[in-house]
């Protein structure tokens, strides 16, 4: 580079002087070359840093698709979890590998389900019906041997069908979340006076959200109003799944 510099200085100068040029014309050609040279060697620079960043970029791409294979190879090597297996273990925990509960899975969570084909409340309320009260003392009966490890913990989840809570907005009742909400706290108030722990129970409402079956018929709507009990650690309880077809927000 020196050398071609030198040369097109001395053509330059030869061209310059031969041509009777003036001496500031001469330096600004000198000027410009060595401008061009400058720049030049700041591209050679800068190539060699994007030479250098684009080799890091690949490793690191490496290094993920590495990860990605690895994360795929171990999910492909994990067996699902068998749903049967887990409800006839909980049932025989339970006690309660007989009878006609309807068992229900929620992620690592097991439980039974009480809609409302045998009116699990009053019309119009949060309060429990003879009939119900009944199911529960059995069930807290099977439940209340098992809640002697301090890990276990209970979760009462309340479901309502899609119809307004018009009647209720007079008892305060602000929407179908605050009275799922109300029925499971309801479920959780008799199940402690039957001996369960109660700083041990916790609820979740959500009202016409989660529904299990389709459609605004009466069938519908008594699958729909519904309580669902839960007992496990409480690892397993915080994990579920929204229904098929949830839409979530972003």
């Amino acid at each position: 580079m020196k050398r071609i510099l030198f040369s097109l200085i001395s053509v330059s100068a030869v061209a310059l002087l031969g041509g009777c040029v003036s001496l500031d014309e001469y330096d600004r050609v000198v000027k410009h070359l060595e401008n061009e040279q400058q720049a030049n060697v700041a591209v050679s620079a800068e190539n060699s840093r994007l030479s250098g960043e684009l080799t890091k970029v690949r490793g690191e791409n490496k290094s993920l698709r590495d990860q990605i294979t690895g994360i795929k190879e171990a999910s492909a090597n994990t067996p699902e979890m068998d749903t049967d297996r887990l409800i006839a273990e909980i049932k025989k925990q339970w006690g309660m590998d007989k009878g006609g509960w309807e068992w229900v899975q929620n992620g690592n969570a097991v439980g039974v389900r009480l809609d409302d084909s045998g009116v699990l409340f009053k019309s119009g309320s949060w309060e429990l019906t003879d009939n119900t009260k009944t199911t529960l003392g059995k069930l807290a009966d099977s439940m209340k041997s098992k809640m002697g490890d301090s890990n276990s913990v209970i979760r009462i989840d309340g479901h309502t069908d899609s119809d307004p809570v018009k009647s209720l907005l007079k008892q305060g009742i602000r929407d179908n979340v605050h009275l799922s909400i109300m029925r499971a706290m309801a479920v959780r108030d008799f199940m402690a006076t039957k001996g369960l722990p109660k700083d041990r129970i916790f609820v979740a409402g959500f009202g016409e959200y989660w529904p299990v079956e389709a459609g605004k018929d009466a069938k519908a709507k008594q699958r729909n109003r519904r309580v669902e009990i839960y007992m496990g650690t409480s690892e397993g309880l915080s994990i579920g799944r929204l229904p098929a077809g949830t839409q979530v927000s972003k």
